[in-house]
């Protein structure tokens, strides 16, 4: 006999199942924000977040990009390719390693599979304009049709605003993975910005302790008129991938239980900004069920991988000609 499960796994299960169950009628097209909010003050966050999940793994085109990155044999290997992975970093790389926000693991996944990967060394305090500019030097120095980038929250409202601002960066980027991103900015800075006195003062004095420009909050905020409001869409050319977490409140610890339950009165979030804004239009969604805006998830390191690998069988990523295969990186063909 099979052990019992725990309370927690039984939850989990019986809310996957009233999910699946629920509002037939409903795809991922009509969980609007608006209705997810409604949805989740009827029935609560956990059952908004479960219902959006479920929507979106049975929807084209997210339903088949899910089932592809799911068959990868994990003995899969990438063919020969010219792809350079860069990542663009979180905020506060360098000041909290402890988060995997430089995307040590992600390199250490892409160098695994053969790929040249690298770190955008964006200033771990700087704001969005400044970062988008530091990405766009970068991308400047790359060939054609050759990068893939993989932004990890904040990182990705710098990718999004360096390829909106650089027409002439864009040609550069083969594929996008977007993992949590905060392309569209969070409720929670202007809950910041706007709040009390103290709360204001609080913000100002954590900036200065790092040394951190103000522009770093006040370019990630959300509401109408904010840099960030407009829809972010996939760049023409680029294949987007958006890795979304999707926590309940038992998946929620410390910090980011607070800013949780906090967002829950606008819909399903990741603790960190809401789900429907951690997502660049036109893309492809793999939402990760149990992992929260740090995608603080032991499968982690697996998923990347298995997403670069579909990328690589799907045709996302340049393959090296027989000619380049058969010499050294630094060895002249002539």
């Amino acid at each position: 006999m099979s052990a019992p499960a725990s309370a927690s796994e039984w939850y989990e299960s019986r809310l996957a199942i009233r999910a699946r169950s629920s509002y037939p009628h409903f795809d991922y097209a009509t969980l609007t924000p608006a209705l997810l909010a409604q949805l989740t003050h009827e029935n609560g966050v956990d059952f908004a977040t479960a219902l959006w999940y479920d929507r979106v793994r049975l929807t084209e085109p997210h339903r088949a990009f899910i089932e592809g990155v799911e068959a990868v044999h994990p003995d899969s290997s990438l063919p020969p390719t010219r792809s350079r992975l860069l990542v663009a970093p979180a905020a506060f790389w360098r000041e909290y390693p402890q988060f995997g926000a430089d995307g040590a693991a992600v390199l250490a996944v892409a160098r695994g599979l053969g790929m040249d990967a690298e770190m955008i060394r964006t200033p771990s305090t700087g704001s969005v304009s400044e970062n988008a500019r530091v990405i766009r030097e970068a991308l400047e120095r790359e060939a054609d049709g050759s990068v893939v980038l993989v932004s990890l929250s904040k990182g990705g409202a710098d990718v999004r605003v360096a390829l909106e601002e650089g027409a002439d960066v864009r040609r550069k980027v083969r594929a996008w993975i977007n993992v949590c991103g905060l392309v569209h900015g969070s409720p929670l800075v202007d809950g910041m910005l706007d709040g009390p006195w103290w709360r204001r003062l609080a913000v100002r004095a954590f900036l200065a302790r790092w040394r951190a420009d103000f522009r770093l909050i006040r370019e990630l905020r959300h509401g109408p008129g904010a840099p960030l409001s407009a829809r972010a869409t996939a760049p023409a050319g680029v294949y987007v991938v958006n890795v979304v977490a999707c926590p309940l409140s038992i998946h929620t610890a410390g910090a980011i239980t607070r800013r949780h339950r906090t967002l829950a009165a606008l819909g399903p979030n990741d603790g960190s900004t809401l789900l429907t804004d951690a997502i660049v239009d036109g893309g492809v969604i793999y939402p990760v069920w149990g992992a929260d805006h740090y995608f603080r998830t032991p499968d982690a390191p697996d998923l990347i991988r298995r997403i670069l690998l579909q990328l690589g069988a799907s045709g996302h990523l340049p393959v090296r000609s027989n000619v380049e295969s058969s010499h050294s990186p630094g060895e002249s063909s002539g």
